[in-house]
């Protein structure tokens, strides 16, 4: 019972405060720079991370920030859950875009401020055309100094799923030239791919050293990655 209790509790304040939230913000938009309209965004985000805290016990950290470059970059993260989509913006220092599904800009207000906050999104026509229109996109965000973060596997998947990573990812990173910084988590342990979080418990966030820049090959580099992450996610399991 109080599980239940915890979860819709956390729930409500979720979607209720996002919702507010994105109320009170969106009016500012149209007058404030691309950079503020982020913060706005991110001070959200930390609120949510301190309310998962009091509500659910649920409490989180982030190793290995010392490995991200000076300058932009492209971070390939495990997909576990709703929360990274989240948490990731109060726990990086530095501004990142996400690649997510143009479908979420259609939802009423989350998608609305997801829409001004200029990241990038992928309309799944045909592979090539996704592919192409994304390098554009992440390009231009690389440019003006964003880290451009990619989910490798497509999908949400459980924290105990073996990690297949696509190479949309690493082919990005040779076209763009920018260093590529593998991260795993554990948020599937307390917010599981489909569902709430109903207990506490504590999320940790491995950031793992640069791939090799010298390395061309989008093949080769998938390796690297995925042997990089596989490690990394032993530590959490």
């Amino acid at each position: 019972m109080r599980r239940t209790l915890v979860k819709w509790l956390f729930a409500t304040y979720l979607l209720g405060s996002g919702t507010v939230w994105s109320i009170l913000i969106l009016p500012l938009f149209p007058f404030v720079g691309r950079d503020r309209r982020y913060a706005l965004a991110k001070l959200w985000c930390r609120a949510m991370v301190t309310m998962m805290r009091v509500i659910t016990g649920v409490t989180c950290s982030i190793e290995g920030l010392e490995h991200l470059p000076n300058g932009p970059c492209i971070i390939l993260s495990r997909h576990e859950s709703t929360w990274e989509t989240l948490a990731f913006m109060a726990l990086f220092p530095r501004r990142i875009s996400f690649v997510f599904k143009h479908e979420l800009m259609n939802i009423p207000f989350f998608g609305w401020v997801l829409r001004g906050l200029d990241m990038v999104s992928l309309d799944r026509g045909s592979i090539r055309q996704a592919h192409t229109a994304v390098t554009r996109e992440s390009a231009i965000r690389l440019k003006k100094g964003d880290s451009v973060v990619i989910f490798p596997e497509g999908t949400r998947v459980a924290h105990d799923a073996p990690l297949k990573l696509a190479s949309g990812g690493v082919r990005l990173a040779c076209a763009t030239k920018v260093p590529v910084v593998p991260v795993v988590h554990d948020a599937g342990k307390v917010w599981p791919a489909k569902g709430w979080p109903d207990r506490g418990g504590h999320i940790r966030v491995i950031v793992t050293p640069c791939l090799p820049l010298e390395c061309e090959i989008p093949q080769e580099l998938n390796r690297l990655a995925q042997a990089q992450m596989d490690e990394a996610l032993a530590k959490l399991r």
